[in-house]
């Protein structure tokens, strides 16, 4: 099946839109050129009355804002035309937008640099500036504010303290990029396609001896741009994530730079988008190379091109062999060697899995840090005096961030399986609920994708019901009867539908082989 990404306005009224911004842009710059050209005029005069030094003061004011004028002048009359061109070499770069990864140089050729080589740039330049700004800031705050007693001014050493944060970040960055060298990423395939795999080697600059495991994830991200300027926010939801944890003693091979290779190989659905370059949002497939280590951490971060590619086959074939399989980790010796607090028992009821309340520290602690920050705005919007608009709108946000802060800290399950029932128990500290259901009404356990922290994507476990499955049916049977388009008779394991019976579990591997082990003690087949 082909998707084609259309824009959701018209030809005719996109033009009129960019149009009417050309005018906007030319008339908001013509005062700027006009004043220009009035002090250059001023300045002409002054010099010719003899007054040089302030003639050339005005002259010099003059030519700037002339020339910020007359820049944007003719930026809003050859806008068009640049478009245009670019638009047209896009076109001939991409053979007529029919294969887009040709538009990036590095896609064409197949070989990708990392992007974390050059994170230090971007840490250093804004250490530098929160460093700078918040610290001029800082001084003439508190020099003011506390010799009145205004402690709360304190809040403003915020600033330098994050400054330096980044600045210590792009320390670790440079020392890493010294330490593993550039980092690429050789392609077997360009591109990788959609229903087939995603196969290449990863290669560092300098031979890499693993101290920990060694975490490959690929990722289908959609980036959404919204806002701009000051107020631009840019928010990335994981589409569909896979993981594979090396051994730290794995055997990586050696690359003719005097470096080490790290294969990947990944299966690649076929239900999920393609990359998209062009228009918000877009789609990135993200590769990543992550291990912990004395000193700087190696990370190796890619954006790898994946369409879909005529002739390949709808579906992904599961049997075929991983090579990287004997440099994996099994499940069991990634919950011993990270340390997971789940529990697996078998039990006189049955086999009994248990989660922990507060197991994931890292996302309980960002959590609570939301929470006290956003009642801190709440509190400050009450005690000035706010419409009260915004404290009920504020305030209803507060409630739910509080109520996944106490879910984070205060709340267990344990799941009991066996081949008859699943009972399930939530508590809350002394607050409890128990559920159970029969065995011949559930289809099976399965997994989707549930909150997200950045790129971190944290699963659930499901339990899914015959009559939920029975629903779904009817509804692609009924599709199918209005529009004619046979639906895909595979079950989508990325997003089934049923009851959540565990969430935050930070590894995919770990959740594929619990939902497994779920599926197992139910006796139903994997």
């Amino acid at each position: 099946m082909e998707f084609t990404f259309r824009s959701s306005g018209n030809q005719t009224g996109s033009k009129t839109a960019s149009l009417g911004g050309r005018i906007f842009l030319f008339l908001f710059a013509t005062p700027f050129a006009g004043f220009g050209m009035f002090a250059v005029w001023q300045a002409v005069k002054k010099i010719q009355a003899g007054a040089f030094g302030e003639g050339l003061g005005i002259l010099a004011f003059g030519l700037v804002f002339g020339g910020v004028g007359v820049g944007l002048m003719y930026a809003a009359v050859t806008a068009e035309r640049r478009r245009k061109a670019a638009e047209a070499k896009w076109l001939a770069q991409t053979d007529g937008g029919k294969k887009l990864w040709l538009a990036r140089d590095d896609w064409a050729a197949g070989t990708i640099k990392s992007s974390a080589g050059g994170q230090w740039k971007i840490f250093l330049f804004m250490g530098a500036m929160f460093s700078a700004i918040g610290g001029l800031a800082s001084f003439f705050a508190l020099s003011q504010e506390l010799p009145k007693h205004n402690y709360a001014a304190l809040l403003v050493l915020l600033f330098p303290a994050i400054g330096l944060g980044f600045l210590y970040a792009a320390v670790r960055a440079q020392l890493a990029r010294r330490r593993f060298g550039d980092c690429t990423f050789e392609l077997a395939q360009v591109p990788a396609p959609l229903g087939g795999s995603l196969d290449g080697l990863i290669q560092t600059g300098a031979p890499l001896k693993l101290e920990d495991n060694l975490h490959v994830k690929c990722s289908c991200i959609r980036r959404t741009v919204s806002g701009s300027g000051d107020n631009r926010n840019v928010r990335e939801d994981v589409l569909w994530g896979d993981e594979k944890v090396l051994r730290h003693d794995a055997s990586l091979p050696d690359t003719s730079a005097r470096g080490s290779g790290i294969p990947v190989h990944f299966h690649l659905p076929p239900d999920q988008p393609e990359s998209l370059l062009r228009g918000n949002p877009t789609v990135i497939w993200r590769l990543e190379a992550k291990s912990k280590m004395t000193g700087p951490d190696f990370s190796a971060v890619f954006e790898v091109p994946v369409f879909r590619v005529a002739g390949m086959a709808a579906g992904v074939d599961d049997d075929e062999p991983d090579p990287t399989a004997p440099l994996q980790l099994s499940a069991e010796e990634i919950r011993r060697d990270e340390h997971s607090k789940i529990q697996v028992t078998d039990g006189p009821r049955g086999r009994e899995f248990y989660f922990p309340a507060a197991r994931n520290l890292g996302m309980a602690l960002m959590v609570t840090v939301i929470w006290v920050v956003w009642s801190g705005f709440l509190w400050l919007m009450i005690a000035k005096g706010a419409p009260i608009l915004f404290p009920i709108v504020f305030g209803g946000f507060d409630v739910l961030i509080l109520w996944g802060c106490v879910s984070a800290w205060c709340r267990s399950s344990r799941v009991t399986v066996n081949s008859t029932e699943v009972t399930l128990q939530n508590r809350w500290l002394v607050f409890g609920r128990t559920r159970r259901f029969n065995a011949g009404d559930i289809a099976r356990f399965d997994f989707k994708i549930g909150a997200t922290s950045g790129t971190t994507a944290y699963h659930d476990i499901k339990l899914v019901l015959r009559a939920n499955e029975r629903d779904n049916f009817a509804a692609r049977q009924e599709q199918f009867q209005q529009t004619g388009q046979r639906p895909p008779l595979a079950f989508k394991i990325g997003d089934p539908t049923g009851i959540t019976v565990a969430s935050y579990i930070a590894s995919k591997p770990e959740t594929e082989w619990l939902a497994r082990e779920m599926n197992r003690a139910l006796g139903r087949q994997n």
